[in-house]
């Protein structure tokens, strides 16, 4: 821990200096007075329930937590985003209200009723947090309906820009995802089923808000390639790295670990002219209404969106933190952000609406019936 205002307060001054805070003192004093009665009352309570999935980057982030406040325990109740739903409808039906936050992907805060989710921003106590400067895109990201409670924590990029078979298909030769329309790929492209959840197939969301791709992109990618498409994880890359297939839509899980045991597979080496998929995973943190320990999870939110718990965050869960001014040291040059290339912040509240993804699936549809591949 680094001292600054986690523990005992420092110096008005050094404190300035630290954050680069200019704010009028009595600002400074406001938010300091909140910050400390915050960490008193959380240390009270004791304890922070959160529901989220089985994932030991989060047991690593409490650890590093719990070295400055070990009076703060954590219940972790792991499951899947959708059971969580259920059963916080079913504890609040019956008026109990049992957990503090929900942790896990996107799609985990699409359900939830306004009034569920706490607005996030009235809880966030900590300058340097609210400096729109130390996050991507200049501003804080929101996975939920409301835009305001989910937040979106990391971005990862990379591995949704395809895969390619390395022995068989030099990158250089496609810079647009238009260039797959061209006949000497027709038959040797694979993707994950765009209107199966997970695996990938989210690529064509990408693919469906884009103005440069879109509906046309879709119904051609879909009808005149032969394009094989898959409902399994392993079956993709098994494709790329037999050379059924030289180019995959799809995760890039199994992709690393197929590289990793030699096979002649990669995620694509660099981003497309269209621009490239930022996203996915456990990327988001949300706050309940009437949560049981308001200060500790207020506590835990504030220092997890911090400089030093970012920095934690990436470290542990591999993936680029949307906090821009931490040290990206620890991460592969691609798996950065780049200056120059338009992401689509998959994650994002617009896109996790139902009409959108019907609308995709109806294009999806229709094209493979056209293909005579409908199923």
């Amino acid at each position: 821990m680094n001292g600054r205002y986690y523990g005992k307060p420092v110096a008005f001054v050094s404190l300035c200096l630290l954050l680069g805070f200019s704010a009028p003192a009595g600002a400074q004093s406001d938010w300091k007075k909140q910050w400390e009665t915050t960490i008193e009352a959380g240390k009270k309570e004791g304890e922070v329930v959160i529901y989220g999935p089985h994932n030991p980057m989060y047991q690593q982030l409490w650890g590093v937590f719990q070295k400055s406040f070990p009076e703060i325990k954590f219940n972790f109740v792991p499951g899947k985003g959708a059971d969580h739903y259920q059963r916080i409808v079913a504890e609040r039906r019956a008026g109990k209200y049992l957990a503090d936050l929900v942790m896990g992907g996107s799609s985990s805060f699409a359900s939830f009723l306004p009034g569920t989710l706490e607005p996030l921003k009235p809880l966030l106590l900590l300058p340097e947090i609210n400096d729109s400067s130390a996050w991507w895109d200049g501003k804080l990201h929101f996975a939920d309906p409301q835009n305001q409670a989910a937040i979106i924590i990391s971005g990862e990029v990379g591995t949704r820009r395809g895969s390619y078979n390395t022995k068989l298909l030099n990158p250089t030769e496609i810079q647009s995802w238009w260039d797959l329309l061209l006949p000497k790929w027709k038959g040797k492209i694979g993707s994950f089923d765009p209107r199966v959840a997970g695996g990938g197939g989210e690529t064509f969301l990408f693919f469906y808000y884009t103005p440069a791709l879109g509906h046309k992109f879709i119904t051609r990618i879909l009808s005149e390639t032969d394009i094989q498409l898959t409902r399994d994880l392993q079956q993709g890359t098994d494709w790329l790295g037999q050379g059924k297939i030289l180019f995959y839509i799809g995760s890039g899980q199994p992709i690393m670990k197929a590289k990793s045991q030699f096979l002649p597979v990669d995620l694509f080496p660099h981003p497309l002219k269209e621009g490239e998929v930022m996203g996915g995973g456990s990327c988001c943190m949300a706050v309940m209404s009437k949560a049981p320990h308001p200060n500790a999870a207020k506590l835990f939110v504030n220092w997890v969106l911090s400089r030093e718990g970012q920095t934690a965050w990436q470290k542990y869960a591999e993936v680029n933190s949307l906090r821009m001014d931490i040290p990206k040291s620890d991460l592969a040059p691609d798996d950065v952000p780049q200056k120059g290339v338009n992401y689509f912040m998959i994650n994002s509240y617009k896109y996790n609406d139902q009409a959108g993804r019907k609308a995709l699936h109806q294009i999806v549809e229709d094209a493979l019936r056209k293909s005579g591949k409908a199923q």
